[in-house]
């Protein structure tokens, strides 16, 4: 994982990456935050589709009604975040760590959750019914894996 200073600039990162995303990429700089430290991090509000943060350390950073649609979150560190009304429809999750993190509304639809772990979290059967799970995915107690017998 990368060790860096990226914090004290995520302002602008997060401005000129929704200036790609809105010019469908004639302005504005595509957001590769892959391997980064960003742990805290304010991402609240943030339309980051399809940034990159896999490998990201994410964990305790606030997405609450944040715009990630198609964004890659694989292998990333996002215990105990806030993703609270966030939009994950079509995000890549793989083998990402969400235990106790604030699932509450999240929108998950087309999701790849497979081998993610979800557990600690308060997400709900329809939460998950038009995402994509596999044998691999860990979740809360009280959801039963369908991959699993």
């Amino acid at each position: 994982m990368k060790k860096s200073s990226l914090v004290s600039i995520l302002p602008q990162i997060l401005i000129t990456h929704k200036e790609w995303f809105e010019s469908k990429g004639n302005n504005g700089i595509f957001a590769d935050l892959s391997e980064e430290d960003l742990r805290g991090s304010n991402f609240k509000n943030a339309v980051l589709v399809e940034a990159n943060f896999q490998g990201a350390d994410l964990r305790g950073a606030d997405f609450e009604n944040a715009d990630l649609r198609g964004a890659n979150l694989q292998d990333t560190q996002l215990e105990s975040a806030c993703l609270k009304n966030a939009n994950f429809e079509e995000t890549d999750l793989m083998w990402a760590c969400l235990e106790n993190a604030d699932l509450h509304n999240t929108r998950l639809d087309g999701a790849y959750l497979h081998g993610a772990n979800l557990k600690n979290t308060s997400i709900t059967i329809s939460q998950i019914e038009l995402a994509w799970t596999d044998e691999d995915t860990l979740f809360p107690p009280e959801l039963k894996n369908p991959h699993k017998p």
